[in-house]
């Protein structure tokens, strides 16, 4: 800006109001800048109060994983134990059928008899292959306990 010439420099008048609006200007910015900051720190606040809320959120989906995963593995045992005593109640049935059968042996057909004890007997053998492959409860126990622990550990890093 150029200023007047006056008696004794520039114009006083002139000076003042340049000053005075370049003041202005300044406070103006300031107020802005101020506004600004405020704003941001509370919007600063509400994502620190967001963020405390979902790590509250994120522990409770930890605990809610942590217990399905154990209750998933005691209905497994469960299911596994239930396999085994159902099969033991089959052999016993089977066992009895059998004696049954030995003691009715002389009333049927032989060929009838032959086919229906060699089944009897390819029943059993099945049975016992099947319940030797499908449950062995120490591999499991150790095996869940494994899964556990790791789970466990996993989710308390976080």
């Amino acid at each position: 800006m150029n200023f007047s010439l006056s008696r004794k420099g520039y114009d006083k008048i002139q000076v003042q109001e340049f000053i005075k609006a370049q003041t202005d200007k300044y406070e103006n910015t300031i107020m802005g800048l101020r506004d600004r900051i405020e704003g941001l720190l509370r919007e600063n606040q509400e994502l620190v109060r967001k963020v405390e809320s979902l790590k509250k959120e994120q522990d409770s989906i930890n605990i809610a994983l942590t217990q399905a995963i154990d209750k998933a593995k005691n209905i497994e045992y469960s299911s596994k134990v239930k396999f085994a005593l159902e099969g033991e109640r089959l052999k016993i049935f089977s066992s009895k059928w059998q004696s049954y059968c030995k003691a009715n042996v002389n009333v049927v057909d032989r060929a009838q008899r032959d086919g229906v004890s060699d089944r009897l007997k390819d029943f059993e053998n099945e049975l016992v292959e099947l319940m030797s492959k499908e449950l062995n409860i120490s591999d499991y126990v150790n095996e869940a306990d494994q899964d556990f622990f790791s789970e466990s550990k996993r989710l308390n890093r976080k």
